[in-house]
């Protein structure tokens, strides 16, 4: 029943099916097509900004008459008072204000969320009543009344890939209790629709051999075998070739224990993986940059479905990526996967070996074909319909990394590299840099209380001229404190210039900074390294471009690409205190980099400028 309701009744915004806005038990009437377009749209966002561009989009698919803006507005103003100032303007766009108890979407994913945590705590009966519960939301298709719009139609898939990836957890613990039964006609339709998905498949042929269909379980593996034949030219995995022959033979633990089975190690499903590392729990600062890099990773469009940081060796570039990672988890169905593509000696792994770990760490463990067009292919088509994070730490080049990335679908990537990477298409790119002294001096007191680090402004002042504040030197400097109890931060910071070996001296445990930076400085090619040991032969880390060019020696236009190269992989950066001054662009080294500089210099048997510029120069010219 549609119509008017009292005021004071609380609105019910559901968009799990058809749209609809409900008050005390009445459906309230909603205007015209588009204008529930844009009503949609916005509760597809709730409670954050959706842009006036987007909205027209939204509306009009790209092919919006003169008058949008203005016939926005006129929607606008009457979805307000349909929807009793739930709607925020700002400057550049709308909000929609909801709470979980007024939105079936909210709902969905807060009940998703408690009972993934469930599952966390070992409490298999209360995920599989949070999850069923989450699954009852769903009257049909999302919007299914409005997958005319282009943009509504890409917002169902992808709330009904979520929609999936539950049903998927709460039908496994339903098949593991045993009642299989009133699952059946879902798991085949669903089978059906999501022929990649061989986790569906798993759990469909498990509930038919759990009410006495071993036929056709067995049917339901042969068809799947042939389209992934057919498809991929593959063979199903070998969790479902187990269960196939575990039911062949009688031997499966449903046809034993039909209604008891609880799990017991069967490889029927496929836990969704959790790769990330464990996240810093002292992890300071960097706020603009993890809500930067959140909003990047959630967000809908598909240039933003890659997000790279880079920045010099020490920056923390990896514990920022794994911090987000673990903010972004639960918005990721099929699980996280974290991946090095670089050797313990900093050397580049071959993408083979890493897309082989990929793709078991998602659940297909097979043999990359010879053809690397097939290979890719076959990367590509197995997470097409999958949604995972992809965490891919420590990359070496845009090569490297095109190779790895999903062709398409709502999986995400989050990268880190020393370098820029600049060759690499539509990424989300964030420039690391070391922490400010106050945020040094927030992760010191933290990890060493208040009293050790009194007065330090002038310490941490010393230590930022001699090593930087990078998260690596505080951390690094920070363990090492914690072991020499006797020393302040001030007494340290004293001592710097006359330590024999000031570079060695951050080290604690497996944990060196000069490892660090020798990792990298293998990294880098031949020309690189030469040019790497000039800059620092010289007396002061900051030089201008004549200097620098002067430096390198060689022809002006074989330095200047090698400058160029410094830069791209953040050896030197562009001074932000004195960018161009009288027409002169500032370069600057990084106070590890130009550290680890005079390690190798000091390693040198030869007068270090002349022996660095000679070599170099022999470098450069070739």
């Amino acid at each position: 029943m549609a119509g008017s309701s009292d005021v004071a009744s609380p609105l019910r915004f559901k968009i799990l099916g058809p749209l609809q806005l409900c008050s005390g038990g009445i459906r309230l009437e909603l205007g015209p097509y588009k204008q529930r377009v844009l009503l949609a749209a916005l509760l597809c966002r709730a409670n954050t900004v959706v842009s006036v561009d987007q909205l027209i989009d939204a509306l009009w698919d790209g092919d919006q008459p003169r008058t949008a803006r203005k016939n926005l507005q006129v929607y606008v103003s009457a979805l307000r008072k349909i929807a009793r100032g739930h709607i925020d303007h700002v400057p550049y766009g709308y909000s929609l204000r909801a709470t979980v108890e007024e939105s079936d979407l909210l709902k969905f994913d807060q009940l998703a969320a408690a009972g993934r945590q469930a599952q966390r705590e070992g409490n298999a009966g209360g995920a599989c009543a949070l999850f069923g519960e989450a699954v009852r939301l769903w009257r049909d298709e999302p919007l299914v009344d409005l997958l005319g719009s282009a943009f509504v139609a890409h917002e169902s898939q992808r709330l009904a890939d979520r929609f999936l990836a539950v049903y998927e957890d709460w039908a496994e613990l339903e098949v593991e209790a045993g009642r299989a039964l009133g699952l059946l006609d879902r798991l085949g339709e669903l089978a059906g629709r999501h022929p990649f998905r061989e986790r569906v498949t798993a759990l469909h042929m498990t509930a038919l051999d759990q009410v006495g269909g071993r036929w056709q379980a067995l049917a339901c593996f042969e068809n799947h075998r042939q389209f992934i034949a057919r498809e991929l030219g593959l063979d199903p995995s070998p969790v479902l070739r187990r269960l196939y022959r575990e039911i062949l033979a009688g031997e499966s633990s449903a046809q034993q224990h039909p209604a008891a089975h609880v799990g017991g190690g069967r490889p029927t499903i496929r836990s969704r993986p959790a790769q990330l590392p464990r996240d810093l729990s002292d992890f300071v600062s960097r706020k603009d940059q993890v809500e930067e890099l959140v909003g990047a990773l959630t967000s809908d469009s598909r240039c933003t479905d890659v997000a790279a940081i880079s920045g010099p060796t020490g920056v923390g570039k990896t514990a920022l990526a794994v911090h987000v990672g673990h903010l972004v988890a639960d918005r990721f169905a099929d699980g996280q996967i974290f991946v090095s593509l670089s050797h313990p000696d900093g050397m580049a792994r071959e993408w083979r070996e890493v897309m082989t770990e990929l793709l078991r760490g998602t659940g297909l463990d097979v043999t990359l074909p010879q053809a690397e067009t097939s290979a890719l292919a076959l990367w590509r088509s197995w997470v097409a319909e999958r949604q995972f994070l992809f965490v891919l730490d420590g990359a070496t080049s845009e090569a490297q990394i095109r190779r790895l990335l999903p062709g398409r679908g709502e999986s995400r990537t989050l990268l880190t590299a020393s370098r820029k990477l600049s060759g690499l298409e539509c990424v989300h790119r964030l420039e690391l840099g070391e922490f400010s002294p106050a945020e040094a001096l927030d992760l010191l007191e933290r990890v060493l209380g208040k009293a050790r680090v009194a007065d330090a402004s002038g310490a941490l002042h010393r230590i930022r001229e001699f090593y930087g504040l990078s998260p690596l030197v505080v951390r690094t400097l920070a363990g090492k404190l914690t072991v020499q109890r006797h020393l302040s931060l001030r007494e340290y910071a004293d001592q710097l210039g006359r330590l024999p070996a000031a570079l060695d001296e951050l080290r604690v445990g497996d944990v060196s900074v000069h490892d660090g930076y020798l990792r990298f400085h293998q990294s880098l090619t031949p020309p690189q390294q030469a040019a790497f040991g000039v800059l620092g032969a010289l007396p002061r880390p900051a030089v201008d471009q004549a200097g620098l060019l002067a430096a390198l020696g060689g022809p002006a236009e074989s330095a200047t690409r090698i400058v160029e190269e410094l830069m791209e992989a953040n050896v030197v950066v562009v001074d932000d205190d004195d960018e161009v001054m009288a027409h002169t662009v500032h370069y600057r080294m990084p106070a590890l980099a130009y550290r680890y500089a005079a390690v190798l210099r000091g390693s040198s048997d030869t007068t270090p400028s002349d022996r660095s510029a000679n070599h170099a120069g022999e470098h450069l010219v070739q």
